[in-house]
């Protein structure tokens, strides 16, 4: 329970990061996650160009929320061992 309320706070401190560093955050996410829908059709064996741009859209949105997963988690591991906490 506590690292679910350190993982909120680390997420609510981001919103007051200045406009340009949100914005270009939020860009190399969206590049990230175009890569990793090109990888991840290309092991399904799909054609992009089959795919509606709704379709495409889902899925990319679906990567874009997996990496910001990964990234909290990762900042969350981050802060705790800048701080000193162990997690273990």
């Amino acid at each position: 329970m506590q690292g679910e309320k350190m993982q909120q706070w680390v997420v609510e401190k981001i919103r007051y990061l200045p406009k340009r560093v949100q914005q270009s955050f939020r860009t190399r996410l969206r590049e990230r996650a175009l890569l990793r829908t090109r990888a991840r059709l290309v092991e399904s064996a799909v054609e992009i160009e089959k795919l509606s741009d709704e379709e495409l859209e889902i899925i990319i949105r679906d990567e874009e929320d997996k990496l910001l997963g990964e990234y909290k988690s990762k900042g969350l591991i981050a802060l705790l061992a800048l701080l000193g906490i162990s997690w273990f």
